[in-house]
C-alpha cells in the first residue's frame, strides 16, 4: 500500500487497479460468416470488461497515471460508459470523481454510474466548450482529465492499444472495424495493429446521421465535422469528433475506408448478432457489424477476407428498445400455455432454429 496525498489524512490507496480489464477473448462468428460468404468473421469481445464497455482499459490506465501524478481526484464527460469505467476504477485508487453526462443519455448507462458514489451532473449540451472548460477546472483543482480522447487524455488512451496488439498476436485478421464517435477507440486499436506488426485494414464504422470522420474519409468533407447529428445510437453522437483528425489518418495509413449505415440497419445488426451468435451488444458496438454487413453487399468484402468487428459495449448498457411492457396479446394464461410452447416450436423449426 501506499499512501496518494490528493486524499484527506493521506489514507491509504491500493496501487493495484487491476479489475479485470483487457486480454478480451476473440469470438468466433461463425454462422454469419456463413451468412455473407466469408471465410471468417470473428469479435474482439471488449463488452465484456468488468464494467460492460472498452473503457475499462482506459480508465485502468487514466488512474494509474492520477496516482503517479498526485491528482485530487478526477473530471471528465461521458455518455455513459466511460463514467462507469472511470467511476469504477477511480474509486479502486480512492480518487473522488465528478462527471458531467449528457441529459438524454440512456437510463441505464446512467445507473450503472450511480453504484460508485461519484458526483453526477446532466449537461443540456455537450462537446468542445464543455470539454475545455472541464480541462480550466482540471488545471485548476489538480485534478486527472479523464475525457476518453488523445487530446484531452493521452496517458488513459494508451490503455485502449491493448485491443490493437491483442488482435495482432492471434494473426489471421484482414479488416478491424472500429465504432468511430470521438475517434480514441480507433486511433488506440489501429496504433496497437502497427506496434504488433498487424497489416490488417482499419475500417472507420459511423451511423450515416453522425458520420464526420468516414464522410471526411470518402471525400464528401474538408474535414471530420459535421454541423449536428440526427442518430439515435448513443455514444456515437459526436459532430465534431476531438480525435477526428488522427482516426481519419489512421485509416488511410492502413489502406483503410469509413462506412456508414442506417440507424434501422444499426438495430437489425444488434438483433442479428443476438438471434445468430447468442452475443448482445448496445448499438453503438453493433455499428461494426452493420458496416460488415453493408460492405459485404457493396462488395467491399469478398470471400478471401477475415474481418473482425470490435464490440466495444455491452447491451445491458442501452436497453430502450427492449423495456416496452407487454401488450395484452402477449400475456397468456395457463390453460393456454402448453399451445403457446408448441406454436412458438413450429415457428421456431420453419426458421431452422431447432
Amino acid at each position: 500500500m501506499t499512501t496518494h496525498p490528493g486524499r484527506s489524512g493521506g489514507t491509504p490507496a491500493p496501487t493495484d487497479l487491476d479489475l479485470g480489464a483487457g486480454n478480451t477473448p476473440v469470438i468466433s462468428l461463425p454462422r454469419l460468416a456463413e451468412r455473407w460468404r466469408l471465410p471468417a468473421l470473428v469479435a474482439k469481445a471488449e463488452h465484456l470488461n468488468p464494467t460492460g464497455s472498452y473503457k475499462d482499459r482506459i480508465a485502468a490506465a487514466t488512474m494509474a497515471a492520477a496516482l503517479t501524478a498526485g491528482r485530487r481526484g478526477w473530471i471528465g464527460t461521458s455518455s455513459g460508459n466511460g463514467g462507469a469505467a472511470m467511476a469504477a476504477h477511480g474509486q479502486r485508487a480512492g480518487l473522488p470523481g465528478f462527471i458531467c453526462v449528457p441529459s438524454d443519455a440512456p437510463v441505464e448507462k446512467l445507473a450503472s454510474i450511480r453504484p460508485y458514489g461519484v458526483e453526477m451532473v446532466a449537461m443540456s449540451t455537450m462537446g468542445p466548450v464543455v470539454m475545455a472548460e472541464l480541462g480550466r477546472i482540471a488545471e485548476q483543482e489538480n485534478l486527472q482529465l479523464t475525457i476518453t480522447t488523445h487530446v484531452h487524455n493521452p496517458e488513459g488512451m494508451h490503455g485502449a492499444q491493448g485491443i490493437g496488439t491483442e488482435l495482432a498476436a492471434i494473426g489471421g485478421i484482414t479488416h478491424v472495424y472500429v465504432p468511430v464517435g470521438g475517434g480514441g477507440l480507433l486511433v488506440a486499436t489501429a496504433a496497437g495493429l502497427r506496434s504488433g506488426g498487424s497489416d490488417a485494414i482499419v475500417v472507420a464504422c459511423q451511423p450515416a446521421g453522425c458520420a464526420p470522420v468516414a464522410r471526411h474519409l470518402a471525400g464528401e468533407l474538408p474535414e471530420p465535422i459535421v454541423s449536428r447529428c440526427d442518430t439515435d445510437v448513443s455514444g456515437l453522437q459526436l459532430p465534431e469528433p476531438p480525435d477526428g483528425p488522427a482516426a481519419a489518418e489512421a485509416v488511410r495509413a492502413s489502406g483503410g475506408w469509413g462506412t456508414t449505415m442506417s440507424d434501422e440497419m444499426v438495430w437489425q445488426a444488434q438483433d442479428l448478432l443476438a438471434t445468430s451468435e447468442g452475443i448482445f451488444v448496445e448499438p453503438a458496438a453493433a455499428v461494426s457489424l452493420a458496416a460488415v454487413a453493408e460492405d459485404v453487399r457493396t462488395g467491399r468484402l469478398g470471400p478471401d477476407d477475415r474481418p473482425c468487428v470490435v464490440l466495444s459495449g455491452n447491451g445491458l448498457k442501452d436497453l430502450r428498445r427492449f423495456t416496452k411492457p407487454a401488450s395484452p396479446a402477449e400475456i397468456t394464461t395457463i390453460a393456454d400455455l402448453a399451445g403457446r410452447v408448441s406454436d412458438y416450436l413450429a415457428i421456431a423449426q420453419r426458421k431452422g432454429t431447432l
